[in-house]
């Protein structure tokens, strides 16, 4: 193979090198295109037929990969309707009062979110009336110090 240098008049491959160009197989248009006949498809079998093949993974009955490999990990039930959320969020709606209610209003968390807890992500804190919303101890100290409640 010959080397170049990147020349304007060598960017593009030639055109008997390059795939873009060749031409579609035409399947069953007689001996001379070489895929006459059976289409390239064979004699025969499970192949030959319209509609035949395996499905994805299939291994010829032998245990397939997916099926050999140990499971493994663990989804939690509860995580799907369970949020966190970050104090700093909180801070930012400027509301007397926030409940989960309030947080979905505002599409802070999904629909379908029955439990929120909020973690500490800041330094300092307004004063925040949380109700029905669980807190780190972290952020319980810095509302209650801001002079703010948690009711859960």
């Amino acid at each position: 193979m010959k080397l170049y240098t990147l020349k304007l008049n060598n960017l593009i491959p030639h055109k008997s090198l390059s795939s873009r160009t060749s031409k579609r197989k035409r399947r069953g248009r007689g001996p001379g295109s070489g895929l006459g006949k059976t289409s390239g498809r064979g004699h025969k079998g499970q192949g030959s037929r319209s509609g035949g093949g395996v499905r994805a993974g299939f291994e010829g009955g032998q245990m397939p990969l997916q099926k050999r490999v140990p499971k493994y990990g663990f989804f939690s039930r509860k995580s799907r309707f369970s949020e966190e959320i970050r104090l700093s969020t909180l801070i930012k709606l400027d509301k007397k009062e926030i409940n989960i209610q309030v947080l979905k209003e505002e599409d802070l968390i999904n629909q379908n979110t029955s439990k929120v807890k909020v973690i500490k992500d800041t330094e300092s804190c307004s004063k925040l009336n949380l109700k029905g919303i669980n807190t780190t101890a972290s952020v319980k100290n810095l509302i209650e110090s801001a002079g703010g409640k948690i009711e859960v």
